[in-house]
């Protein structure tokens, strides 16, 4: 379970980082290469976990997305 816990703060911290607001294409390519990082971070632990980091970055990207248009 801790690696459940780990993987929701890490979201969270990146998403929180940019504080939930308009992205310039900057920012947007860093948010972007933070989750690849973080995705090979969560790979480690096996295709459970790497598909949960998956879908949960997903939703944050997506959040993103919609608050720029």
């Amino acid at each position: 379970m801790k690696i459940v816990w780990e993987l929701f703060t890490d979201v969270w911290h990146l998403a929180r980082k940019y504080e939930f607001r308009k992205l310039t294409d900057a920012e947007w390519e860093q948010f972007k290469a933070r989750g690849e990082e973080l995705l090979v971070k969560y790979r480690k632990h096996g295709s459970d976990v790497e598909m949960l980091y998956r879908d949960i970055f997903r939703a944050v990207q997506a959040y993103y997305d919609r608050s720029v248009e």
